[in-house]
């Protein structure tokens, strides 16, 4: 009985390092995310990727990260928008709008989690922003995925979590 345990937990692991590797040129988009199921429900909302830390900290208004860039480059933060638009083949990744129109496109950190393909409205990011540059090809896969238009540089936040809040 020993063996078999052994056995299938080598089987699994190797499985699961098998479907999570990257390969040589792999851009991470070819792994499944995991099924968009919460990870924790609160009073809020529902969450998505990673447990939400016991303390989280404020977040910053998508409008207030357009306005001063420069001041959040790199460092992990909370981000505060409505979710306009979501990644329509595997919720992977979504857009995370301001009131003032602006915009950062949030990818699911690893590629390990999604969110629902119809997720809209208030959201909270938790992540580390950076400034993405598109290629022409990247550009072609986000209009196949379902987004409007994607500008080809744009701030993109790697989330390890996503709160998405109750309608109502």
């Amino acid at each position: 009985m020993r063996n078999l345990k052994l056995i299938v937990s080598v089987v699994l692991s190797s499985a699961c390092a098998f479907a999570f590797a990257d390969g040589p040129g792999s851009s991470g988009h070819e792994r499944e995310p995991v099924a968009a199921v919460p990870v924790q429900q609160i009073a809020a909302g529902d969450v998505y990727g990673a447990p939400l830390p016991e303390i989280a900290p404020a977040p910053v208004s998508i409008d207030a990260l357009m306005a001063n860039p420069g001041d959040h480059l790199g460092k992990p933060a909370a981000y505060s928008g409505r979710i306009t638009q979501v990644c329509q083949k595997k919720g992977c990744w979504l857009v995370l709008t301001g009131d003032n129109g602006g915009f950062a496109r949030v990818a699911m950190r690893d590629h390990a989690y999604g969110v629902p393909k119809d997720a809209s409205g208030p959201a909270i990011v938790y992540g580390t922003v950076s400034e993405k540059v598109h290629s022409a090809d990247e550009i072609a896969h986000l209009i196949k995925d379902g987004a409007k238009a994607p500008a080809p540089r744009e701030l993109s936040i790697d989330a390890a979590s996503v709160l998405i809040g109750k309608a109502g």
